[in-house]
């Protein structure tokens, strides 16, 4: 199962379940098998699989890297959700009386599609609208906000606009630009990747010797997302007046950028020909055919 954080390390993870013998105990054992993430230890988390009925154990287990949980069913049909970073149990129901047999990932979902002995074809999927919300308000998960902040920010999950928005405004207070930038990356959609944000790092205060606050911003997006429509035309204004068309040219060409009318506008007066190729991304047919025009 692959692993990411925030900070872009990817690796892969060994999950399975134990019962040593002469113990009562089931465990959960989550551990990374390759190497980690530079300066870090190996990852490793486990668990005690909290068993409802004398005889159960585990018989299917199913990762979902998109919301970075495992399931697991056991003999008795009984359905856990962990999470994986924390082996946190986030979720138990009986699901089925038959004993399952058979499980896959469902591809469409990343969900877990399971046979019982029955015959019957069960479903399991993260409702991911809901996912944020149901931990907030779970109180037998320990730290369930801070645990819900981390899953919507490295899986950029709605349900938890009130904790960026106040994470961001906390670190702008104490000068953790780079903080706050990393916070509003990860935020969902446009909750603070809009112009307002945009806005407040032009205004802070820049450090001595230091870069400006606005470039710590775009610096932080541009390492590891692709800007939106509003970003692109922020970053393009400053370096067109510099006249560093460059470095457009190689964002462009890293799909760093959204191509709209109004940056093929802004660029057209110092590069027709760039100007011409932005507006054939962005689908305007009557600025290419302008664009045409203008390059002969």
């Amino acid at each position: 199962m692959p692993v990411t954080d925030v900070s872009t390390h990817k690796n892969s993870l060994f999950c399975f379940c134990e019962k040593k013998e002469g113990e009562n105990t089931q465990k959960l054992h989550i551990m990374e098998v390759g190497t980690p993430a530079a300066g870090q230890p190996k990852f490793k988390k486990s668990a005690d699989i909290q068993i409802q009925q004398d005889g159960d154990f585990p018989v299917l287990m199913q990762d979902c890297p998109k919301f970075g949980v495992l399931f697991i069913i056991t003999k008795f049909g009984f359905l856990y959700m962990y999470e994986v970073s924390t082996a946190s149990l986030l979720y138990r129901q009986k699901i089925t009386d038959q004993l399952c047999v058979v499980a896959t990932r469902n591809t469409k979902t990343d969900g877990m599609i399971v046979v019982n002995k029955a015959g019957q074809i069960l479903s399991v999927n993260v409702e991911e609208n809901n996912l944020i919300p149901y931990i907030n308000a779970s109180g037998h998960i320990a730290d369930n906000k801070n645990l819900s902040f981390k899953l919507a920010q490295r899986f950029h999950l709605s349900g938890a606009d009130e904790i960026f928005v106040q994470m961001f405004n906390q670190k702008l207070a104490s000068a953790d630009y780079a903080g706050a930038a990393a916070v509003a990356r990860d935020a969902p959609g446009t909750l603070l990747r809009n112009s307002e944000t945009i806005n407040k790092f032009k205004n802070l205060p820049q450090g001595a010797g230091g870069p400006a606050p606005i470039l710590i911003y775009f610096n932080a997006l541009l390492q590891s997302t692709k800007l939106n429509a509003i970003e692109s035309v922020e970053l393009a204004r400053p370096v067109i007046q510099q006249n560093k068309l460059n470095l457009i040219e190689n964002w462009i060409k890293d799909q760093k950028l959204i191509m709209t009318d109004e940056l093929g506008d802004m660029i057209r007066v110092a590069n027709p020909q760039m100007a011409l190729g932005i507006y054939q991304q962005s689908g305007s047919p009557e600025k290419v055919i302008q664009g045409l025009i203008e390059t002969n």
